[in-house]
């Protein structure tokens, strides 16, 4: 069984919000887009191929009502004549679903909704349209904090998950390297007018496949060097170890010297001491002199005291 997805992008989301913080009431309409179906192959060597299948609801753009209950009466039936004059030039087909948006309630599905849902995809003959329902609130009591929930029903219990596809983180990864498949005649234009400026003779995006291919080497080129790193740290740290070892092995070697021979004894020279007091202690040349100005010595004068009166 194939599992259901809804895929809104981000542009669209951001027309949904300011739609609905312009209007002092809750909001409705319609969803426009396509379903298309997704094959997801898992090759792995320990165990079978797991192949999954994705029902994917593409939102493509959306119709808003004016004013409420436009589209069904109070018991929930669908006019089809109103949804045509809704949507204008837009053909029935493209509608995969509708919208509401309401200010501070739960992520349920109220009986009305569930009604008029059921009427929905009666008068679509679609079993599978899908129902979004955004709930903008506070989390804060001042106010100063604005959360928005957003949820996707196919029925009143069944939830389908919602992605944004271009709000997510955008890495390298996350780029396409083909450009996706649609019915859409303005997208099919507008590619056939640049795709001998972007795409290859394949079809493929060729700037992106060399960018890839460039971060695929650099990234080869950068794990190469990462562990020439690795390696030289850890021949350091083998070298560090080895110093280490060595330095413990000489240490120990002088003290078990120290503790056989016994502190070392300092040898002196009592006989050149003797000598050199003998001889220079009574020298003029380690005697201090006063010099003049020419470096001369200064004679030593005593002086006489002054005569008494």
């Amino acid at each position: 069984m194939a599992e259901p997805a809804v895929r809104i992008p981000g542009i669209v989301f951001a027309s949904f919000l300011f739609q609905h913080a312009n209007r002092d009431s809750d909001v409705e309409g319609l969803l426009l887009g396509e379903m298309h179906m997704e094959q997801h192959v898992t090759i792995s060597d320990t165990q079978e191929d797991n192949v999954r299948l994705t029902q994917t609801y593409s939102v493509h753009k959306h119709v808003s009502c004016r004013q409420l209950n436009t589209w069904y009466d109070a018991a929930g039936r669908v006019d089809i004549a109103a949804v045509r004059r809704l949507l204008g030039a837009n053909p029935l087909e493209r509608v995969i679903g509708w919208y509401r948006q309401r200010r501070n309630s739960e992520q349920r599905m109220s009986m009305r909704e569930t009604a008029v849902h059921r009427s929905l995809k009666a008068a679509l003959c679609r079993p599978l349209a899908v129902f979004l329902l955004v709930t903008p609130g506070t989390a804060a009591e001042a106010g100063s904090t604005h959360r928005t929930e957003y949820s996707a029903f196919l029925s009143g219990d069944r939830q389908v998950p919602v992605v944004l596809t271009n709000m997510a983180s955008l890495d390298h990864q996350a780029y396409w390297t083909a450009p996706a498949a649609s019915s859409a005649l303005g997208y099919q234009r507008a590619v056939a007018r640049h795709s001998s400026k972007l795409l290859d003779p394949s079809g493929q995006l060729a700037d992106v496949e060399a960018i890839n291919n460039m971060n695929a080497e650099l990234q080869n080129e950068l794990q190469t060097a990462c562990g020439a790193l690795v390696d030289s740290e850890r021949t350091v740290q083998k070298m560090l170890v080895d110093v280490s070892v060595l330095k413990r092995k000489l240490s120990d070697k002088k003290s078990a010297i120290v503790s056989k021979e016994g502190p070392p004894v300092p040898k002196r020279n009592y006989c050149l001491q003797l000598a050199v007091r003998a001889l220079f202690t009574h020298s003029p040349i380690f005697a201090t002199n006063t010099l003049t100005l020419d470096a001369r010595p200064v004679a030593h004068v005593k002086l006489r005291p002054p005569p008494r009166k």
